[in-house]
């Protein structure tokens, strides 16, 4: 077996394992503090001063009401647009009957952080945006966990992750799952069954707490302008107005109520969420049952974690102690001053126990004006004389020292694993040099066997010196999973050297005279790309970075073949100039074909708002102009595959694909996102799903056949019929997946591929031809309306077709659909490569691999660098972060597909072998 395929196979394992390690040390888990605050943290002495905490901190709601509207954006209930979509909360607001907050969300806005932050009043670690799919149980301090202690009794009714979060809080609960966003009404339904049961016949609870996805599912389907965003939102208004008539009659009663409604975070114009704009970030927080409340006009900003200490207070429990929140009661009663400043005096206290753990907070102004507040109320204390006056100075200086704590608790909250991404980013060097190196199929002399042992001597001395604990290092560790990784890595040490020590000089980039100045053109720009990723605004619109370096390799080519076309015309040479007028021509349309296509959707972040062609076709009410835009993708589609099926198989194909392109118009028939089929019965989405997947079964069932008279007749062919099933089936798949006018994008990446290639092919090495496949593979990728933020993730594409939320199947759906096209870019060039090639595949597979993971490998390996020299940025975790995990992902499909294609290759070699 050929040494280079092994390697290969090595790399694409430990290369993803690697960005992982990095991930792991640059994203570590923030450890919830399980102590525990109990009453006895509720100070009872300031100084000489007896204060009366049995009279200060008593509750001051018997029930509350807590209804979360998943991704209820401030824009929804504000404005001329409220006014008309939630009249009754509009009013409510209007004529001081509730208190409208503007709470501020910190990245990433995803459901399970956000809860996080709101019941224990800390700020979750960015990596929960991963691990939103499987959170697990909070352990630490809570106010649920405090209510509880407390004696009050707690129902659910909404959103699982309650659940998962605290699965031992609710005295009674139903949960939904929140995965499945294309359940718009179901999922409420279930929650408003209850609501009458609970507010008319059960008086035993005390917190109740209701959190509703179907607005969230909506905005992910269809955006926050459909009509159906509206309907949802009137049916929100109308729940709030049946509670908030309850809650009045409680509060008549002198049964002390409190109804707050908040979302979780906010919505993307695009539909999703997950980033930092801000209409993600910024929710509005209502309360209803207050003493008084807050004008209209007067809106005071709070943040969400500010919801736990306040919270606390009203319902006269311990401040859970991971909270760094500032209490805003004051806004919502009138409180005695004495009350406001233990109040003040007590969440300053027990924000301080965390400020002082930072380094120099001493010599933090927040300090001195925490110190000064203390001063100046144990002052207030001693005299007799408390005037206003006095305790105007009190409370500013509190506010001022919990605002000055908070934002530097804030920015010091994330703390590094430094030795291990200094491992991660020197074993990523490690491959990327083992791959730009030449590999040797020789084995190593005495010369590399002493090379060998130096560099693994130097390695493991490097790795050992880097990670160390305080009291403890890393060849003493007792910790099984990081023993196991510390294993890991040297083998992988161990392995690496010897690679290197194999490696006989630099090969990958041998610029041959022809075609230097391309390579090095393909080269230079790739890494100028990598290096710009240093700027936030070149991360946030990268889009623009590679549109631009497709239309001037364009432009290039249409300037070289004009030129070439009055050269001939000087000779008159009428073949010659009707080859180079064709190819200008095709260039030509290719220019414009790029200059609609980036106008599809609008990505990025400052021109994400612009109109797009998708915006166009999504609001016309007849449908006409995206039924048609699908049509003529799904008619490509199965045109491309007709004109290079094999004689034989053409009819059986064409039938296939006919049946497969009527499913795929179904499924967005039944999403009402096309024209509908006169008297077709209505059925569910699902059914035409699964007929789908059962034709991609009768595929395989037909590739299995392909093998075997293939192994019969020309075993050569191995490789070629397999690539052709596998682009098929990515290419039926992403249609099924994507939304309606992004199927058009499937026939044109393999129409602009055929004749870039069709174009240069005389021209160019195999080389240059994986840059520019790759680029178009990107280019294509941004013309989906993906981007380096977290809220352009279509998650309706992770469960077409499925009803329930299966992490492996939903991950899979949403990352074909995501990197469907340079996944595609891969395939196709190694597909049209062995067309041309027809002999020494082995050869053509490895070298095309070889260049694509280098292509892949390398830039990751610089933004890793970049991203730890960034890692204090003010934009580290709106802006570089999720283009890490962008990164992270994009690199793990890309690897995963070529291990497919190399192991394809060694079953190619092996079936030769055996025929021999």
């Amino acid at each position: 077996m050929d040494k280079n395929i092994l390697i290969l196979l090595y790399i694409v394992f430990i290369g993803p394992l690697s960005i992982a390690l990095f991930l792991y040390g640059f994203f570590p888990l923030v450890h919830y503090d399980n102590t525990i605050a109990t009453q006895d943290n509720i100070p009872k002495f300031i100084k000489n001063a007896r204060v009366k905490t049995d009279t200060l901190y008593q509750p001051m709601a018997k029930k509350l009401v807590i209804m979360v509207i998943d991704a209820l954006r401030w824009d929804f209930v504000t404005g001329s647009s409220g006014n008309v979509i939630m009249p009754i909360t509009s009013s409510l607001i209007a004529n001081s009957s509730a208190s409208l907050f503007k709470a501020k969300v910190q990245p990433p806005t995803v459901t399970m952080p956000r809860i996080k932050a709101i019941t224990t009043g800390m700020i979750p670690s960015f990596i929960d945006v991963a691990l939103n799919f499987g959170s697990k149980p909070i352990s630490g301090d809570s106010v649920l966990f405090q209510a509880k202690e407390a004696g009050y009794k707690l129902v659910l009714y909404g959103d699982d992750t309650w659940i998962t979060l605290f699965p031992t809080i609710f005295d009674r609960y139903d949960g939904t799952t929140s995965f499945v966003v294309t359940d718009f009404t179901e999922v409420d339904n279930n929650v408003t069954r209850h609501i009458h049961e609970e507010l008319y016949n059960n008086n035993d609870w005390s917190i109740m707490i209701l959190h509703y996805l179907g607005l969230d599912h909506i905005g992910h389907v269809h955006g926050p302008f459909s009509p159906l965003i509206k309907t949802k939102l009137t049916e929100m208004d109308n729940l709030i107005a049946k509670i908030h008539f309850k809650v009045q009659e409680w509060n008549q009663n002198n049964d002390s109520t409190l109804f707050i409604i908040c979302g979780d975070h906010g919505m993307k114009d695009s539909g999703g969420h997950g980033g930092s704009t801000v209409s993600e970030t910024t929710v509005p927080f209502i309360v209803i049952g207050g003493e008084y409340h807050q004008n209209y006009n007067n809106t005071i900003e709070i943040s969400q974690i500010d919801i736990a200490s306040t919270l606390s207070v009203i319902l006269g429990v311990p401040i859970p102690y991971p909270n760094i929140g500032t209490v805003f009661l004051d806004t919502l009663y009138d409180l005695p001053i004495s009350k406001k400043l233990f109040i003040l005096y007590y969440n300053s206290m027990q924000v301080f126990n965390h400020f002082k753990e930072v380094v120099d907070y001493e010599s933090e102004y927040a300090y001195q004006k925490y110190l000064e507040a203390i001063k100046l109320h144990n002052a207030w204390l001693d005299t007799k004389d408390q005037s206003d006056d006095m305790t105007d100075d009190i409370v500013l200086s509190y506010k001022t020292a919990l605002k000055g704590m908070k934002e530097i608790l804030i920015n010091s909250t994330v703390k590094y694993d430094f030795q291990i991404i200094t491992i991660a980013i020197f074993f990523l060097c490690h491959i990327t040099y083992i791959l730009v190196g030449k590999m040797s199929s020789m084995p190593p002399t005495l010369k590399n066997v002493l090379s060998f042992i130096i560099l693994n001597i130097f390695s493991w001395l490097l790795v050992n010196y880097f990670w160390k604990s305080e009291d403890v290092s890393l060849l003493y560790t007792r910790n099984f999973i990081t023993t196991m990784i510390a294993l890991s890595i040297i083998i992988a040490l161990m392995i690496n050297s010897y690679l290197l020590a194999s490696i006989k000089h630099l090969s990958i980039f041998s610029f041959e005279k022809e075609n230097g100045i391309e390579k090095w053109l393909l080269l230079f720009g790739t890494l100028i790309h990598a290096i710009s990723l240093s700027g936030s605004s070149f991360v946030e619109e990268e889009h623009q970075t590679w549109y631009f370096y497709w239309a001037t390799v364009l432009i290039l080519l249409l300037y070289n073949s004009i030129t070439k076309f009055f050269m001939h015309l000087r000779s008159y040479r009428s073949f010659q100039q009707c080859m180079h007028a064709q190819v200008c021509i095709k260039l030509l349309l290719l220019l414009i074909g790029h200059r609609i296509l980036r106008k599809l959707n609008s990505t990025g972040d400052k021109y994400a708002h612009l109109p797009d062609i998708a915006g166009f076709l999504v609001e016309q009410q007849s449908k006409l102009g995206m039924t048609i835009v699908l049509v003529t993708g799904l008619a490509l589609l199965t045109w491309i595959d007709f004109v290079h099926q094999s004689k034989k198989y053409k009819k059986l194909s064409f039938l296939l694909n006919s049946v497969a392109i009527i499913c795929i118009y179904l499924r967005h028939m039944h999403n009402n996102s096309v024209a509908k089929i006169p008297f077709f019965p209505q059925i569910r989405e699902v059914h035409e799903v699964q007929i789908f997947w059962f034709l991609l079964l009768i595929n395989f069932a037909n590739y299995f056949y392909n093998l075997v008279q293939i192994r019969k007749f020309d075993t050569r062919l191995f490789l070629r019929v397999s690539l052709h099933f596998i682009v098929r089936m990515w290419t039926m798949i992403s249609a099924m997946l994507h939304q309606p006018h992004n199927v058009i994008l499937l026939p044109l990446q393999i129409i602009f591929s055929s004749l870039i290639r069709g174009i240069i092919k005389n021209d160019i090495t195999q080389e240059i031809y994986v840059f520019l496949y790759a680029w178009i593979g990107n280019v294509f990728y941004f013309y989906q309306g993906n981007s380096n933020s977290l809220a352009t993730i279509d998650v309706a594409a992770g469960y077409v077709g499925v009803q329930s939320y299966i992490p492996l199947i939903n991950g899979s759906l949403l990352l074909i659909n995501t990197y469907s096209a340079p996944g595609l870019a891969y395939l196709l060039l190694v597909y049209h490569a062995i067309l041309q090639h027809t002999f020494d595949t082995r050869k053509i597979v490895a070298q095309i691999s070889k260049t694509y993971i280098t292509w892949r490998l390398l830039p990751v390996a610089i933004y890793t660098i970049i991203i730890s020299i960034q890692r204090h940025h003010l934009f580290v975790w709106s802006v570089f972060s999720p283009k890490l995990l962008y990164e992270a992902v994009h690199s793990a499909v890309i690897c995963f597909i070529i291990f497919i294609m190399l192991i394809l290759t060694i079953l190619q070699e092996t079936i030769n072998n055996s025929a021999r």
